[in-house]
């Protein structure tokens, strides 16, 4: 009996330890599968047409964890269309045999493109995840997260009459009497994706910030931008054949804050070198580890297109028309903006009234002397000046007014949206790294909303993915006319639909 209960013991045990050593190979398997690959590949023309400050590149990250094979695709062009998209998806899946749902593509909204991509630009994608494909060796992976708050704002501006106006270099801004505040929020942080080989030697960098990339580079030639200097920096810096890939965030309503400096060359290189030191710095900051899964679900939406078009326009119509009444002049410009000066008379008189405001038009003691004598002729002289300096002043600023109202009115009488509006969100999860996308240019409010209510700690919203529907603006924006909404198609209620979309792929990730 006890031979028969010793043999049954040492059986369990055998059994026991054969599924101990069975969980434990199968869990090492699984690590080991975690394998990635990248590569970069120029796609500026081979003759350019014109001036090339800096190449603009395709990079691609192929990640696998031998369940769930996912691409993602980054590229220095303005915007990815639909039709392009299609084709990348459709080539990769029939010549890697992977899934064209599993396949991502960010835009840096890079406006300095200046008619240089190469008109293969597609095959060379295709190209660059077949070579990231082929160079796929075991990795460990790790999220995080840094700041860099010194180079963007939000460009939209409120106004004390509760419009808006958005910082444009196409049009003037409006006169800092009538500025109320900053719209609310911009987005500092950096998403990461630290992506090393086993032996710890770094192999990609994925990072995720929301700014407008057009600034551009004194030499006004073809460049990636800010982030193609940011991702100059991590690459050299970190050596080993690292690849830098740039996603560009919620930036619809962001802006480098120097983007309309006059006084200093365009700084797309500064802007660059500060992200890129930043996402360095986050970067040391990340302990990668060896087990790390591969999630995606991509959905496509039904937005409702916007029906608001002409209160819109009628409302804008109003205020053109507010404006044109003041130009009105009755009794020789007694009224309304009439003056007698012109800019040559003006700008002298200006800068005179500025110099001494309390003795404009001579020496002190001119006019103490028409005081002792009992005139006060220069007095009466400066009182016109002044109005009439006032009203040419104010002639400026109502022009500037009706450059921006005009601009955002024909915005809106080509608006012509066809309802609904196809749009495309995907959720991506790489280890703790967690990306929620979508095909317009969202405005950072709601990239942050999401972010605040996921259920993990490093989640990162971009827009400009998989396709293009346009300006993403927050409800409430709606109300104030600025450029955004003038160009938006969508309706306000999109927001809520995308916003409790992103939520429930982030539960299901």
């Amino acid at each position: 009996m006890k031979n028969n209960l010793m043999i049954g013991n040492k059986l369990t045990a055998i059994v026991i330890l054969s599924l101990v050593m069975v969980l434990f190979f199968s869990l090492g398997i699984n690590a080991a599968t975690l394998r990635a690959g990248v590569s970069k590949i120029n796609i500026t023309k081979d003759r350019p047409s014109g001036l090339v400050n800096d190449p603009l590149y395709v990079k691609a990250l192929v990640v696998d964890d031998g369940k769930t094979k996912a691409v993602i695709i980054t590229i220095d062009i303005i915007n990815i269309s639909l039709t392009d998209l299609d084709k990348i998806r459709t080539g990769i899946q029939k010549e890697l045999k992977i899934n064209g749902n599993n396949v991502m593509i960010n835009a840096s909204h890079n406006h300095w493109v200046n008619d240089q991509l190469a008109e293969d630009y597609l095959d060379r994608t295709i190209n660059a995840v077949k070579e990231a494909q082929r160079n796929m060796v075991p990795v460990k992976v790790g999220g995080g997260s840094g700041t860099e708050n010194r180079i963007t704002m939000n460009r939209r501006l409120i106004l004390k009459n509760g419009k808006e106006w958005t910082v444009r270099r196409g049009t003037p801004e409006p006169e800092d009497e009538k500025v109320k505040e900053i719209a609310e929020p911009f987005d500092p942080e950096i998403g990461v994706l630290r992506i090393d080989r086993r032996d710890g030697t770094p192999l990609a960098v994925l990072y995720s910030f929301a700014g407008h990339n057009y600034t551009g580079v004194p030499n006004r030639g073809t460049t990636a931008g800010f982030p193609g200097f940011a991702s100059k920096i991590i690459e050299e810096n970190l050596e080993n054949g690292v690849v830098a890939l740039f996603m560009q965030g919620a930036a619809g309503d962001i802006t480098p804050i120097l983007y309309k400096d006059v006084n200093a060359p365009k700084q797309d290189e500064m802007h660059g070198t500060l992200l890129g030191l930043s996402t360095l710095q986050a970067w040391r900051n990340i302990s990668p580890k060896k087990t790390a899964g591969v999630s995606v679900i991509r959905e496509e939406l039904l937005l409702p297109a916007r029906t608001d078009i002409k209160k819109h326009i009628e409302g804008l119509e109003a205020q053109r028309t507010a404006i044109l009444e003041y130009f009105k002049g009755e009794g020789c410009g007694a009224h309304g903006a009439g003056t007698k000066l012109n800019f040559k008379a003006f700008l002298p008189l200006y800068i005179k009234y500025m110099m001494s405001p309390q003795y404009p038009s001579d020496y002190s003691y001119r006019y103490m002397q028409e005081e002792k004598i009992g005139i006060n002729d220069l007095e009466m002289m400066d009182a016109d000046n002044k109005r009439d300096m006032e009203k040419y002043l104010n002639s400026i600023y109502k022009m500037e007014e009706l450059i921006v109202t005009e601009a955002n009115l024909g915005y809106l009488k080509k608006s012509n949206p066809q309802n609904p509006i196809k749009a495309e969100i995907m959720g991506l999860k790489i280890g703790d790294f967690v990306l929620i996308t979508f095909s317009g240019e969202l405005f950072c409010e709601i990239g942050l909303n999401i972010k605040k209510k996921s259920p993990y700690e490093y989640t990162f919203v971009t827009g400009y993915t998989n396709g293009s529907v346009g300006y993403s603006p927050t409800r409430d924006a709606y109300n104030g006319d600025a450029y955004e909404v003038s160009l938006s198609k969508l309706a306000p209620e999109w927001q809520k639909i995308f916003e409790n979309k992103a939520l429930e792929i982030l539960n299901k990730l």
